[in-house]
């Protein structure tokens, strides 16, 4: 068994697939928590803005995991996280993001990092190790010990 100190998890990314895949994945970690799922960066945001709106945000159990892919059509993950680094700190700070991205491009892994709100950065494919290692990184995971 584990533990999450995460309400909820956004993924964000434009592919189906992708997304089907991190359900499973987040399955096979025994993720117990909501999973939001966004084909671009807009709808995201979109989210985050109507929670702000009706106080949700600051009322959740815990920091929201967003998983931003970076290249998507409509709102890229650069386009998220320009909307992003806008919110009001009390905002930004109930949530933590990671980069999922299928990009080799040194320069991208240097820009991401370049937004203070990007904690990590990882290559995809996603594995539920990737996730837990992130988590556990960031004090947001502990696995049990066994007895």
């Amino acid at each position: 068994m584990s533990k999450f100190k995460i309400s909820e998890i956004f993924f964000i990314d434009d592919d189906a697939i992708v997304r089907m895949v991190g359900k499973k994945i987040l399955n096979s970690i025994d993720f117990d928590k909501t999973l939001t799922q966004f084909e671009n960066g807009k709808k995201a945001i979109e989210a985050i803005m109507e929670r702000v709106a009706t106080n949700q945000i600051l009322e959740s159990q815990g920091p929201v995991l967003i998983l931003l892919d970076i290249n998507m059509p409509v709102m890229d993950g650069w386009g998220f996280l320009d909307a992003f680094s806008k919110l009001d700190s009390k905002i930004k700070s109930q949530f933590k993001i990671s980069i999922i991205t299928s990009s080799i491009d040194a320069s991208d892994r240097d820009k991401a990092f370049s937004y203070p709100e990007v904690l990590d950065y990882i290559s995809k494919p996603l594995s539920g190790k990737h996730v837990t290692d992130f988590l556990a990184r960031h004090q947001l995971y502990e696995a049990e010990m066994p007895n």
